[in-house]
């Protein structure tokens, strides 16, 4: 073990500057390293998205009546033409890499969440090998599903509380790339609806069953 997975700290800093330029209407993003929507707040000279913590797949409505429960790879509205803005190539997917890790390695990334959910986070990786106007795919961000130090891929948040959250993942140890996209997925869990029993036969209602919000963002990153 190397401690908890996902460990609560202090983020005032964050949380002030969201209130005072995007104000705080929600949701969650991944601040470090940094996702290509809130780069600008990092001092890079890209795109300003004031709306950063609100890659949420369109919004609830979006994602689940219009668009059957798709997302887009990075947290974009399903049913825009690619490459959708936060993606590889599309107004926040410049190509910037904002860390670079050493191949295998734990490391520590930092979500911050400024209206909590509930529900659960996981993290996967993705690397750009077939040039810098590829965009990413599904098929290869589950190809390298990142574990927790817990032993786990998925943590479960068990309050309500808002901040900053830092979880501990093992980096693969096959993978080494110039190009890597780490994305960050939050299937929250403050709806009701129905989950299937135990023995498969049944359905159970309960909060957190059934179509959720769904929020995405993507980092680019280099494992070396």
């Amino acid at each position: 073990m190397r401690g908890t997975a996902l460990h609560q700290t202090v983020a005032s800093s964050w949380l002030i500057i969201l209130h005072l330029v995007g104000g705080i209407f929600g949701h969650g993003m991944l601040v470090d390293p940094v996702n290509r929507s809130s780069m600008w707040r990092k001092g890079y000279s890209t795109p300003i998205n004031y709306n950063d913590n609100e890659n949420f797949c369109g919004g609830y409505a979006k994602q689940w009546s219009e668009n059957s429960g798709q997302c887009g790879i990075c947290g974009d509205d399903y049913a825009l033409k690619q490459p959708r803005p936060n993606e590889n190539t599309g107004t926040y997917g410049n190509g910037i890499i904002v860390a670079t890790y050493e191949q295998g390695s734990w490391v520590n990334l930092t979500v911050m969440i400024t209206a909590n959910h509930r529900g659960y986070f996981n993290f996967n990786i993705c690397p750009l090998e077939d040039g810098p106007e590829v965009i990413e795919t599904e098929d290869c961000f589950e190809m390298y599903p990142l574990i927790l130090d817990e032993g786990s891929y998925d943590y479960t948040l068990a309050t309500s509380a808002t901040g900053s959250y830092t979880a501990t993942v093992k980096l693969p140890d096959s993978l080494v790339c110039e190009h890597c996209v780490l994305r960050w997925h939050w299937r929250t869990g403050n709806n009701w609806g129905l989950c299937s029993t135990d023995d498969g036969f049944g359905q159970t209602g309960s909060l957190g069953c059934g179509p959720q919000e769904t929020f995405r963002t993507c980092s680019d990153i280099s494992i070396l």
